[in-house]
């Protein structure tokens, strides 16, 4: 879409061209649950809205969540809601801010609010660094936990994406968590790390990805902020 911006200089009144860029992707996807929980399986659908005009992006993500357990617990239906906003300083530097809510069941951590603030520096198709700092607020409940995470990451982009195989973008990723009002019927400790790779694939209108962690995990902020698993449990 076109948008008229009237611009003067000395006096002299202009008309340039503003181009604004927007994506609408829909989503849906399902859970599956094993080993020692009582949570059987469950649904993930949404819908993530963007708009970009240099220089400010904007990012907005509506989700819904519905997990159905094994014994008598009732299904947990959750909402979630982020907005991100993106600026970009140059070519070289983007920063961002936003919030995560959450709208859920659980009464431990309904009306969650996650904020996020990040900085990436990056050199287009080639390379780039950067860290993503949250602040998970979770107030609902007096044993609500408060959560701060650090989640620094750097990646590369190789090979020609006019090839057979397309190009590839592998970055690796730690998550640093630390819970703070802390109570033993949270069993959270005092810290959590772990590592994640990933490796993506571009091929004409395709995109392919693989990533995995290793490490310890609990109430973890993912995705760069737009998922966040609030679980007391630990994940591994």
């Amino acid at each position: 879409m076109k948008k008229l911006v009237l611009a003067g200089l000395l006096g002299i009144g202009s008309l340039v061209m503003a181009q604004t860029y927007y994506s609408v992707l829909p989503y849906v996807a399902t859970i599956n649950y094993s080993g020692d929980t009582t949570k059987n399986n469950g649904y993930v659908d949404g819908i993530y809205l963007s708009a970009l005009e240099s220089p400010y992006k904007v990012e907005l993500d509506v989700e819904h969540t519905q997990i159905k357990y094994t014994n008598n617990t009732p299904t947990l239906n959750q909402n979630d809601f982020t907005g991100i906003i993106h600026y970009y300083q140059g070519y070289n530097l983007d920063y961002k801010v936003g919030m995560h809510h959450i709208s859920s069941d659980d009464k431990l951590t309904d009306k969650a609010n996650i904020y996020l603030a990040g900085i990436l520096y990056y050199q287009t198709l080639k390379y780039n660094a950067g860290v993503d700092l949250y602040y998970s607020d979770y107030s609902n409940l007096s044993t609500s936990p408060k959560i701060w995470q650090i989640s620094p990451k750097a990646g590369v982009n190789f090979g020609n994406y006019y090839s057979k195989i397309g190009s590839f973008y592998a970055q690796a990723k730690i998550d640093y968590i630390h819970p703070t009002n802390n109570r033993d019927e949270n069993k959270l400790k005092s810290n959590y790390t772990s590592v994640e790779l990933s490796l993506s694939n571009y091929k004409g209108a395709f995109t392919t990805k693989f990533s995995g962690w290793i490490g310890k995990r609990a109430f973890d902020v993912d995705n760069g902020g737009f998922i966040v698993n609030n679980l007391t449990s630990t994940q591994k």
